[in-house]
């Protein structure tokens, strides 16, 4: 059985971390605002199964179970902080770019990074196990 994914907004979505929730899997969030995210702290939540269409720099989402979610239109993340979290089995659509992000001790088991550039990121400690690496950069 298929599960429909439910649409929110970003506004929706902060409200309702704000008021406790931590579950959002399966949603699909999509807001072309940039800077919309930043300095917002969302640990330990739970996009498992989402779509995220979000400008999410500057965002904080340590130990956040980001598994199986899909990445569109060319997203560029500055400064976010994943440390901790789960990429199990993301795919990102188009080309992403990681930009002084903080991703230490985190899983990206069967994650597709394909056309993905890391630019002085923090990778201590990552589990890229089974990674798609194809056409990724590494700088700094």
């Amino acid at each position: 059985m298929k599960v429909k994914r439910q649409r929110i907004t970003v506004e929706e979505l902060l409200s309702r971390y704000a008021a406790g929730e931590r579950d959002f899997t399966k949603v699909i969030i999509e807001d072309s605002r940039e800077g919309l995210m930043r300095g917002v702290d969302l640990c330990n939540i739970n996009l498992e199964g989402s779509i995220l269409i979000i400008d999410l720099s500057g965002a904080i989402l340590r130990k956040a179970n980001l598994r199986n979610t899909l990445w569109g239109d060319h997203c560029s993340w500055q400064e976010a902080d994943f440390s901790g979290s789960d990429f199990t089995g993301i795919n990102n659509e188009s080309s992403c770019v990681f930009l002084r992000c903080n991703f230490s001790n985190t899983i990206w088991n069967q994650a597709d990074l394909w056309q993905s550039t890391f630019e002085d990121c923090d990778l201590t400690d990552v589990n890229f196990d089974n990674a798609d690496f194809s056409e990724v950069k590494l700088y700094g």
